[in-house]
């Protein structure tokens, strides 16, 4: 752990809470002050709290019609879009 997020009054090892989504639930984001933004998503991306793999949430979204849209730098979610009839599993 480095020492600037020891100091860091808004974070926990550079991640904060970012709310909650009815979809995907609890939500973390990567604090700003502690870490530089992501050049893809200019630090707009979140991280789901209760899945472990990317899988798992895509799996969970199907079943409401969704589908996560993920960052291509930082791996985080940055909308969720919705699943036609062919998309269906």
């Amino acid at each position: 752990m480095s020492t600037s997020t020891i100091d860091c009054p808004f974070c926990i090892d550079t991640n904060m809470p970012a709310g909650r989504d009815d979809a995907i639930g609890e939500l973390f984001e990567r604090c700003p002050e502690c870490t530089q933004p992501c050049p893809h998503c200019d630090g707009i991306a979140v991280y789901p709290a209760n899945y472990n793999t990317p899988l798992e949430l895509a799996a969970d979204l199907a079943v409401l019609r969704l589908a996560p849209v993920f960052c291509l730098g930082c791996h985080g979610v940055i909308a969720l879009s919705t699943l036609g009839p062919e998309d269906t599993p």
